[in-house]
């Protein structure tokens, strides 16, 4: 690995979703927030290159955090965002990096032990770095 794409997708990830879901999304969460919003959660990033290729696979998780007492908010969120995450590819270009192959792992929804729920969208993509070595 010669360049690790994380801070680049959690940067085009807010972006992108900012900008297509009405619920917000936040690097840090605000003391002023109020559910439902969504964080960027835990981020995985192994080696998947080749001899001739820089390239890495990276599994993020979206997190959707409510108040909502049933599963209704919960899931209505998730189908939206899984719909956006399939639609169009997450643009990083303006890092250096392109996005070869992206797909919703998995998503599930548990209570939390106060109140609402939290769910989880796992997102895994195929990055390659396009930014050339100095070597």
């Amino acid at each position: 690995m010669k360049r690790i794409p994380l801070n680049a997708l959690q940067k085009a990830l807010i972006s992108y979703l900012t900008a297509n879901e009405v619920v917000p999304v936040y690097d840090y969460v605000p003391e002023t927030a109020r559910p439902p919003f969504m964080t960027i959660g835990a981020f995985n990033c192994k080696e998947a290159g080749t001899k001739y290729e820089d390239m890495v696979e990276v599994t993020v998780q979206i997190n959707i955090w409510s108040t909502y007492k049933g599963k209704f908010e919960i899931n209505s969120i998730a189908n939206r965002v899984i719909v956006l995450l399939q639609t169009k590819q997450i643009d990083l270009i303006e890092d250096e990096f392109l996005a070869i192959r992206q797909q919703v792992d998995f998503f599930e929804a548990y209570p939390e032990e106060e109140t609402g729920y939290n769910g989880v969208i796992s997102l895994v993509m195929l990055i390659q770095n396009l930014q050339r070595s100095e070597s």
